[in-house]
Parts: structure tokens; C-alpha cells; sequence
């Protein structure tokens, strides 16, 4: 199952913060290893420059990146709530439509801008390449944010460093290979950005073309855009007004440097609050204001903010000296100030994206009162203490303005869910950081300490996993489960409109009221699953062994047939599965009458109609080329799109408001890699009657075992036939191994179930014969062998290991036999795909079963 698969099992509110989580831990790493290229780049220019091209070259740099900061805080941000909100293609056109526009409009202007400015220091061709850069980062700027509306914050991060990378490489080379000196370094910046390109929004078909004016004609665009560049701009002026006005003011050279160093330091806690906004964004903007969500965001950027500004705030100044030259002797002192302004400037810029993310762009008001106090308590500070004034009124108009919005937020929408009581957050804190004070005279005691800090804060933010939302009881609602509540819609009444409130559950008895915490996960647990499920036998359970058994009937997809064993005990679970079961169903029906009737035949892979489904999603086969034309076919009955970035051209997401979502498949592939043919499994495919008729055979299985709840037949369609097909049995067999062998690399019970009632000699012996034309025959074979084995050990109640790993010697050499079938077959492109991705498939597997 692929991630995205396994995020849809979970609640909307769980999917949506674990998407965001992993997106801000994707983004923060990015802006780490930006700020260390970037930091390179400068250093090293400084050696290969002389001193008046690299005047040029920093005031250029300066033009562009001042100019650009427009850009990016407008017009990828508005993009990217317009997505997240988007019901249609229709709307999400034209907010692409609307951001291309202002990129290219508003790139145009500051291009000639800067131009006109950069004329002033610097030669024809060193303003080409400035005004070239600032106009190519304006433009890339719409895939940025279609990459971060559309939550592929993975791929975002990746480019992010990319182009810094890049950045680095091309500017070094024309400087020193090129010898263009500052205008080659500049002219690197627009170079940097063109792999963008490649992630350009995709055209949205059959949506009627209307000309590029009525696009300017959106007063909600125009809105969104204006206030996000408003709140935003306000938020980099709190950012930067002390260090330009320190440079400004007639005030000592080398204290001045020392304030802007100290604020460099300081400012780490806003980069990270950058990293969770992007991530947090899309979720937020498709909530209501004061959803748990912005906890969860706020959660996330104390935990590692508050150790590291402790640790900035109590740095030795003999650790400092080591570091800065001798004329930044005051940065120890003001680090104090500086660190704790920039935790608050940070939550700070957090709010505003909460606000941001409802519409709330009358917080501007508060935020511009909260500007006027900061650069007021700057200039008193400085006209009465100097540059150490300065920072300490810097602390204090930033805390200010922090309160200001945080008081106007929390009357207006609140912080979600309750966060910890407030002495479990702020006593270990304040302890933190006088035990580091006290160690201030021991500087080597003191790095020791603050090296475990960092590490610990680190690790908590890049390193720790959320416990996975499967369960029963009250865990569920501390995480956002469903008990938080009902979804709203969106306040602009964008995509999500109001969604049914989920049932609250009766009280559990005593084997779910424990939590899934409690779960024994022994041998003992997993007997007594294989006792009820495979071999039928149920047996008395004390509530502490049957919550193990439940916990591992999750991870093997059978927690319906373990739940109906034992109805009494495990009564919320067996309606939760029945529920989940109904909701398929009905999206199931509904998605594929919706393509038949644009004439598209559908095959349903992976499922079992016979019995339960609790996946996240239905996987269905489109025919060859007609992928898009699916998508479309589905507009307005989905709510969200997403692809993984490695099947992006195979394989598409579609996700309902509630339900299962539709996997649309271009072709039964994993990866990239086509294994059965298409065109032979539609041909091959069988027709079934809708759900719940009584004749025929059952499910197209050849010895007619007794029909299970709901399980459908394969009759002709006529008036009662579904519009989907489903594979016919050599097919359905080599499809689960496939499964297995090309993606999971691990059987479940569920699919041995599945594969077990497949196992008849016709069956078997056809499919060994499509898998050798297909050239796969060996990988087949040493992944029935195993199953059927581990069969055998499960009929005669010995213990397996579930899910049940396949030999890592059958998953390498299922993808050797593969890859040489498609190079023989002139496939080189998909063969050397396939190759370079089993050893990282088959190691990455590997090492996710060993972590607990």
C-alpha cells in the first residue's frame, strides 16, 4: 500500500496534520541547507571577487532578493489556499489562471524596477541579469505555489534546496570558469530557478477557455492576494526594520555588527515558523478557524523553538569569541534579547498564517498598531541605551505586538484544542534555562549541555512519529480524531462543503476503553487472531490479549473478521468496520456510474466484495490513455487531488469529502512500472451484479463458496449490473502477488485470505502462464510458494509472522527477472527505472519492519 493509502485510513484531521507534520520537517531541513549554500556562495565570492564587484554583486543581490520577497509571500501563498479550497478543476483553474497573471504582471514591473535602480552601481549587462532573475523568480513562483497547494511539500523542499544547490554550482562556475564576474554571479539566480519549470501547473482540460481579463475581474483573488501580500509585508518589516534602521542610525560601527550578528542568531526561530506555516497552510485553509489543527502547528513550533532559544539566549560570550572576530564583542550580550525576540516574532508569524488561512485579514489593523509599538520601543531603546536599548525595546515592542494578535485571536477564533496545562510548559522551560545560565562560566560543561538540548529538540521536530490514529477510545479524540468534531466548511465556501458530524460511540467495554496503547503485541495476540480468523476457532479472551489481537488485525487488514468473532467485546470496532464498509460501497457505486456514463469501462483490482473494506482507498484500472478523461469525468465528486511523485503519470488520488477515495490507475503498475498488460485484463474482466442479488456464483470464484454479506455474482450486467468490472480469477491471483512482489514486499492475512480462494489448479496454472509472458514467472512462483507455505504453518497453528515478509533474495530477484523482460523488449527507460528502484525499495521496506 502506498503512503498516501495509508494516510487516507486515518481521519481527515489525522491526514491532514500528518501531511503537514512531514511537510514542515521536509521544509525545515530545506531551509537549513539553503542557509548553508547560501552562506557558502557568499564567502566564497568574496574570495573570487574583487572588492567593487562584490559591491555590485551584494547591492544586486540585495535588489533581487527585496524585490522578490513580494512575490514570494503573494503569489504562492494565495495559490496555494485557493487549491487547498478549490471543490472543482473549474476553480482551480482559474486560481492558476489568476496566479500566472499576477506572477507575470508583477515579475514585469519589478524587473523594470530593478533595472532601473541597478543602472545607478552597475554596468548594461549586470542590470540585464538582475532584472533577468528578479523577473524568472516571479514567474517560477506559480509552481511553488501549486506544489504547496496541491501538499506535495516533499517535492517543494527537494526544489528549494535544489535551487540553492544549483544556485551555488552555475554562479561558481561562471565567475570562475566563465570569468563574468558579479554579472555571471547574479545572472545565477535566474539560472537557479528553472527547474520549476518542470513542475508548472498541469492544463485543466474540458473547462471553458474565458480571456486573461475576466481572470483580473475576481474580486475574491484580488482580495486573497492583496491581503495575503499585506499581512506578509507587515510581518518582513518586523523582520527587518532593526537591522536596516541599526545601519541607518549614527550609532558605533562595531556595535551595530554585533546587532545585526545577534539577530542573524536570533532569527532561527522564525525560519522554522516559515517551514510550519508552508506545511500547515493547505489544512488550515480548508478548516475553520480554531481548528485542533493550529494547536498542532503551534505544538510543533515550540518544540524545537523554546529549547534552542534557551540555548541562543545563555551562550558563553568565550564560546562567542571563538566564533566572531574581536569587534563583535557585545554579540553575548545581546544575544539574550535578539533570541527571545525572535521566538516571538516567530509565533507571531504563525498567527498571522492562522488568521491568513479564514480570511482574517482584519488582524492587519493589530498587526500594524503591533508595528508602530515595536518601531516605537526601538527608537526609545536606542535614543536611551544605545545599541544594547535597542535590543532590549526590540524584545519588548515584539512581545507586545505578539500579545496584541494572540489576545485578538484568541477572542476571535481560539487555539483548537486545549494545549498542556501552562506550568508543564513554562517550569521545565524556565529551569532549562537557568541550569544553562549557571553553566555559563563552564564553557565546555555548558556546550556539552546545550549539544544534548539542541540534539533533543532536534530529534523531537525532525525525528519523533505521531502515533497513528487506528483506534478505539480516547486516544482517538486527544489526536484529532473523529471525535473532535465535525468538519466545516471552508469560510469561503470553497471546496469542503459541511460534511455529516461523525457519531459519537457509546461507552466501549472494558477491552476498547484501554486504548490501543495497552495492546500486547505477543505471540499470544497473534494465536489467538489466527485462531478466530484463519482457522474459525474463537476462543474466550481476557480484554488485554483481544486488544493485542485487535491492534495486529489492523496491520493485517482483518479487523472486521476478528471483530465479528467476538461482537460483544469489540462492538464499536465491528460498527466502525461495518460503517467503513457502507462508505465504500456507496463511493464505489457512485465514482464508477459516473464514468460509465462518460463511457468509461472500469476494472476494481485489490477488493474483496465479499467481505470487509477498510482501506483508505479503491484501486481502479482505467482504460489505457483515458486517465486524464477519468479525472475529469470525476470533477466536482472528489474534493482533493493528490499523486505520488513517483507515479504522478500513472496513478492519481481522488478524495471525497468522506469515504474511501478513488485510486485511478492508467495501468496496473507500481512505481512507474507496468507489470499486467492493460489491455488483456479488460479483455480478461468479468461483469458483476450490484451488490446483495442471491444468484450465480459467488464473487466469479470456480467452486461456488457460500456468499458472504453483500458478496455480488457474475452475471450479466442487465439492469442490476455494476459499472465496474472485476479481473478474472488468474488475474485477481497474480495481481495480490504482484502487489506484494512490486510494492509492500509483505503478505497480510487479509490477502492470504484472498489468495487462498484463489488456489485451484486451473487457476493457478493459467496464472503461471500469464506471469511468464509478462516476465515475471520466477518472482511469481517464489511468492506463491511462500504464501501457500505459510499457509500450511497457519492450518496447523504454528506461528507466522504477520504481515508476512516475502525473502528478500525473491523480492531482488523478482525485479532483476522483470527488468530484463522489459529491456528485452526494447523498454529501456522503464527498465532502468525498475532496476534502480528495487535495492532502495527492498532496503527501505526492510528497515520499516524493524522499527517498532
Amino acid at each position: 500500500m502506498t503512503s498516501a493509502a495509508r494516510v487516507t485510513q486515518r481521519s481527515p484531521a489525522h491526514r491532514d496534520e500528518v501531511t503537514a507534520v512531514h511537510g514542515a520537517r521536509w521544509i525545515a531541513t530545506a531551509v537549513v541547507v539553503v542557509g548553508a549554500v547560501n552562506y557558502a556562495y557568499t564567502l566564497i565570492l568574496t574570495r573570487l571577487l574583487d572588492v567593487s564587484g562584490y559591491a555590485v554583486f551584494a547591492a544586486g543581490q540585495g535588489l533581487v532578493v527585496c524585490t522578490a520577497a513580494v512575490a514570494v509571500v503573494t503569489v504562492p501563498w494565495m495559490l496555494a489556499q485557493a487549491l487547498a479550497r478549490a471543490g472543482s478543476d473549474t476553480e482551480r483553474s482559474e486560481a492558476v489562471r489568476f496566479a500566472v497573471l499576477t506572477a507575470v504582471a508583477g515579475g514585469i514591473v519589478a524587473a523594470i524596477a530593478v533595472g532601473c535602480v541597478a543602472m545607478e552601481f552597475a554596468g548594461t549587462l549586470t542590470t540585464l541579469a538582475v532584472a533577468g532573475s528578479t523577473l524568472a523568480i516571479y514567474v517560477t513562483r506559480v509552481s511553488v505555489g501549486w506544489l504547496q497547494g496541491t501538499e506535495r511539500l516533499r517535492t517543494l523542499a527537494v526544489l528549494t534546496a535544489a535551487e540553492a544547490l544549483l544556485k551555488f554550482g552555475v554562479g561558481l562556475f561562471f565567475v570562475a570558469a566563465l570569468g563574468l564576474g558579479e554579472t555571471g554571479a547574479l545572472a545565477a539566480f535566474g539560472v537557479a530557478v528553472l527547474p520549476y519549470v518542470f513542475f508548472w501547473p498541469h492544463r485543466f482540460r474540458d473547462q471553458p477557455r474565458r480571456p486573461w481579463r475576466s481572470v483580473s475581474a475576481d474580486r475574491d483573488l484580488w482580495r486573497r492576494a492583496s491581503g495575503v501580500a499585506s499581512l506578509q509585508g507587515v510581518v518582513a518589516l518586523l523582520a527587518s526594520i532593526d537591522i536596516v534602521l541599526v545601519a541607518m542610525l549614527p550609532t558605533d560601527r562595531a556595535a551595530a555588527a554585533s546587532y545585526q550578528a545577534a539577530v542573524m542568531l536570533g532569527r532561527v526561530p522564525l525560519f522554522l515558523a516559515g517551514a510550519v506555516s508552508i506545511a500547515f497552510l493547505p489544512a488550515l485553509s480548508r478548516r475553520r478557524a480554531g481548528d485542533p489543527l493550529t494547536a498542532s502547528a503551534l505544538r510543533m513550533y515550540l518544540t524545537v523553538a523554546l529549547p534552542l532559544t534557551v540555548v541562543a539566549a545563555t551562550v558563553p560570550n568565550a564560546l562567542i569569541t571563538q566564533i566572531f572576530p574581536s569587534g563583535y564583542s557585545m554579540v553575548s550580550t545581546l544575544m539574550a534579547c535578539t533570541a527571545t525576540s525572535g521566538l516571538a516574532l516567530g509565533a507571531l508569524a504563525l498567527l498571522v498564517t492562522f488568521a491568513q488561512a479564514v480570511n482574517d485579514y482584519g488582524c492587519l489593523r493589530t498587526l500594524l498598531v503591533g508595528l508602530g509599538l515595536y518601531v516605537t520601543a526601538l527608537t526609545s531603546g536606542w535614543a536611551t541605551g544605545g545599541v544594547l536599548g535597542m535590543a532590549i525595546g526590540g524584545l519588548c515592542g515584539t512581545v507586545a505586538a505578539l500579545l496584541l494578535l494572540a489576545v485578538r485571536h484568541s477572542r476571535r477564533h481560539g487555539f483548537g484544542v486545549a494545549e498542556r496545562p501552562f506550568g508543564r510548559v513554562v517550569l521545565p522551560l524556565l529551569a532549562l534555562a537557568a541550569g544553562l545560565a549557571l553553566l555559563r562560566p563552564f564553557t565546555y560543561v555548558w556546550f556539552a549541555a546545550a549539544l544534548v538540548v539542541t540534539t533533543g529538540a532536534l530529534w523531537r521536530f525532525f525525528g519523533r512519529r505521531r502515533t497513528p490514529v487506528l483506534g478505539i477510545g480516547p486516544d482517538e479524540a486527544s489526536e484529532g480524531g473523529p471525535e473532535a468534531g465535525p468538519e466545516e466548511a471552508p469560510p469561503n465556501g470553497g471546496a469542503a462543503a459541511e460534511t455529516e458530524p461523525i457519531p459519537q460511540r457509546t461507552a466501549p467495554p472494558p477491552a476498547e476503553a484501554r486504548g490501543t496503547r495497552a495492546a500486547v503485541h505477543d505471540e499470544r495476540a497473534v494465536n489467538l487472531l489466527v485462531d478466530a480468523v484463519w482457522r474459525g476457532r474463537v476462543r474466550p479472551a481476557a480484554d488485554e490479549e483481544l486488544l493485542g489481537a485487535l491492534a495486529a488485525a489492523r496491520r493485517n487488514q482483518v479487523e472486521g473478521r476478528l471483530a465479528r468473532a467476538y461482537p460483544r467485546q469489540l462492538a464499536a470496532t465491528l460498527t466502525e468496520v461495518e460503517s467503513a464498509t457502507e462508505l465504500f460501497r456507496r463511493n464505489l457505486v457512485e465514482s464508477t456510474d459516473r464514468l460509465r456514463a462518460a463511457g468509461l469501462p472500469t476494472v476494481l483490482i485489490k477488493a474483496d466484495l465479499a467481505g470487509d473494506y477498510v482501506y483508505g482507498n479503491f484501486d481502479l484500472v482505467v482504460p489505457p490513455g483515458r486517465l486524464r478523461a477519468a479525472q475529469a469525468a470525476l470533477d466536482g465528486w472528489y474534493a482533493h487531488r493528490t499523486t505520488y511523485w513517483l507515479e504522478r503519470s500513472t496513478k492519481v488520488l481522488l478524495e471525497p469529502l468522506k469515504g474511501p477515495a478513488a485510486h485511478l490507475h492508467g495501468s496496473v503498475s507500481w512505481f512507474g512500472v507496468p507489470v499486467v498488460p492493460t489491455d488483456r485484463l479488460f479483455a480478461r474482466a468479468e461483469h458483476v451484479a450490484r451488490p446483495g442479488t442471491a444468484d450465480g456464483r459467488a464473487n466469479g470464484s470456480p467452486d461456488g463458496h457460500r456468499r458472504g454479506a453483500g458478496e455480488v455474482d457474475t452475471a450479466d450486467p442487465g439492469t442490476d449490473g455494476c459499472a465496474w468490472l472485476t479481473p478474472c480469477p488468474s488475474d485477481r491471483l497474480r495481481i495480490w502477488l504482484a502487489h506484494a512482489l512490486f510494492q509492500n514486499l509483505t503478505l497480510d492475512l487479509s490477502e492470504l485470505l484472498a489468495l487462498r480462494s484463489l488456489l485451484h489448479p486451473d487457476i493457478v496454472a493459467e496464472a503461471r502462464r500469464e506471469a511468464a509472458r509478462e516476465g515475471w514467472s520466477a518472482g511469481s512462483r517464489g511468492a506463491l510458494g511462500t504464501a501457500v507455505e505459510a499457509m500450511a504453518r497457519l492450518d496447523r497453528g504454528e506461528y507466522v509472522p504477520l504481515p508476512l515478509p516475502l525473502p528478500v533474495a525473491t523480492s531482488l530477484r523478482v525485479g532483476a527477472e522483470h527488468s530484463g523482460h522489459l529491456l528485452g523488449e526494447g523498454r529501456l527507460r522503464t527498465a532502468t527505472r525498475e532496476a534502480s528502484l528495487r535495492v532502495p525499495l527492498v532496503m527501505t521496506k526492510k528497515l520499516r519492519r524493524r522499527v517498532p
